[in-house]
């Protein structure tokens, strides 16, 4: 009855009859042949398809390692470090990190460590005038430890010691251990001090360079270590966007031990040569191919990043926190244990954030895309954000501008972010402080600009640092962005 009743219906009608039947999973060979014909991929096409599909979802899971080999590669290149060498900004940051969301108003100190042959003791001194946060993260940014001030030392200053996978060695006594599942792991430490006078940087600068650094089997006579300076160099440690980027990925993916979880994407990675046991040397088809699959999850993470998270304020306002319950319920490794990995939610942090520390933080950051209106923020135009008095942070707060394309300082910005330590920024009658975003400093508020580029999407990060009761009761309302032209 089928056969005789599709004869006599028009090619559209044909058309539709046939997703039915397909839809009622009825066999392929009950389709008229013409139905049939439609609906086929010749080999080399779905051969096409697949690999693409298959870059999209291989970026969406290797981001993380990227991210890292990324800063890993400016370490060596930017810096000329070494592992184990002892890298720092000493003073806050400009355009020049090109780290995802840096914070401009901290001392920056990074360290990367290779536990292949050993592990590694990273010595950290007590504080004295000056905080301490962060942690030891792994390759894949999961945050293993957090050290300094609010860590396991609680600013009394302590020996780490990062375990190779898998270690079975005894662990001396008097070190902290820190086991790791990759052999590459970085500390990112962030020096909080009390101002950013002259006078109190250099004392930050003086604390770092107490920081230690040296394989275990090297312990009774470490090697002095190497303090590197990268204040007034470009440091390019974001990822690339293009083809370039399943080099990075087949590298790490080299180096790194593979962990039962990723068993399966590592059988959908080998189609693109990318295993343990595979040599990855695409030729044009195949890198144009890659081209289209990153160009697709770059796109994807980036819109992910724009709206994952939290709205700190409901419908009231438009600032989201930096990423959703699920990245705070697996304390940031986004693994829920016998259930699934998050792989997108964990793409869209990696995507924009790096130097995590294990939450909860002690520090509130929050997110804006958009103005009150709900306009996208674009660097044509000119902004401004109304700061209400009395901001709830015991040490300082910051506003920073970010590139929508890649999360980093925007190249070039004059000015890059503003804080509650500028002494220049003009205050309101009330207290409140108005502060201004656009190609071009607002006549007369000048000290007040963080600048941006012509024709290119931006976000904000608003940084309350030590929050105190006021934005714990979210009884303080930050406002949204206001467009001005």
């Amino acid at each position: 009855m089928e056969t005789r009743c599709a004869t006599t219906l028009s090619a559209g009608c044909k058309r539709l009859f046939a997703a039915c039947l397909l839809s009622l999973g009825l066999a392929s060979a009950a389709l008229p042949l013409a139905a049939r014909a439609e609906t086929s991929f010749t080999s080399e096409q779905l051969q096409s398809r697949m690999l693409e599909r298959r870059a999209v979802e291989a970026a969406v899971w290797g981001i993380p390692l990227v991210n890292f080999d990324a800063m890993r590669q400016a370490y060596f290149r930017d810096a000329g470090a070494q592992y184990n060498d002892v890298m720092y900004w000493s003073r806050p940051s400009d355009w020049k990190n090109q780290t995802t969301t840096p914070n401009h108003s901290t001392i920056y100190v990074m360290v990367f460590v290779n536990v292949k042959d050993g592990p590694v003791v990273l010595d950290i001194p007590a504080t004295k005038n000056a905080g301490l946060y962060g942690a030891v993260v792994d390759s894949w940014t999961i945050p293993l430890l957090n050290v300094g001030s609010r860590g396991e030392d609680q600013g009394k200053g302590g020996r780490y010691l990062v375990l190779p996978p898998g270690y079975k060695g005894e662990v001396p006594a008097g070190y902290i251990a820190i086991p790791s599942s990759t052999v590459n792991n970085y500390t990112l430490l962030r020096v909080i001090t009390k101002t950013t006078s002259d006078a109190d940087l250099a004392g930050g600068v003086d604390y770092l360079k107490t920081l230690k650094v040296y394989p275990l089997a090297k312990a009774a006579a470490p090697a002095a270590n190497r303090y590197i300076d990268v204040a007034d160099k470009v440091y390019d440690g974001i990822v690339k966007y293009d083809a370039s980027f399943y080099e990075s990925l087949a590298r790490m993916v080299a180096e790194e031990p593979v962990q039962a979880r990723d068993l399966a994407i590592m059988g959908q990675l080998s189609a693109l040569d990318i295993g343990k046991t595979l040599s990855f040397k695409p030729d044009a088809q195949r890198q144009a191919l890659l081209q289209r699959g990153i160009e697709e999850a770059h796109a994807y993470m980036m819109d992910g990043y724009a709206k994952s998270g939290i709205a700190i304020w409901g419908d009231k306002r438009k600032w989201r926190s930096l990423a959703g319950p699920k990245a705070m319920a697996t304390k940031l490794s986004f693994i829920d244990p016998a259930q699934e990995m998050h792989l997108d939610q964990r793409a869209y942090a990696w995507f924009a954030m790096f130097g995590p520390i294990v939450p909860p933080g002690p520090h509130v950051y929050m997110k804006s895309y958009e103005t009150d209106k709900g306009q996208q923020l674009d660097g044509s135009h000119s902004y401004r954000l109304t700061i209400p008095a009395n901001p709830p942070a015991r040490d300082f707060w910051a506003v920073d501008a970010y590139d929508g394309h890649t999360a980093g300082f925007i190249r070039e910005a004059k000015v890059v972010g503003l804080d509650s330590y500028n002494q220049q920024m003009k205050k309101n009658a009330d207290g409140s402080v108005d502060l201004y975003f656009g190609p071009k400093p607002p006549a007369g508020n000048e000290s007040n600009w963080i600048s941006t580029k012509a024709g290119q999407p931006f976000f904000i990060l608003f940084r309350i640092y030590g929050p105190d009761k006021a934005m714990a009761e979210r009884s303080w309302v930050l406002n949204d962005i206001e467009q001005l032209d």
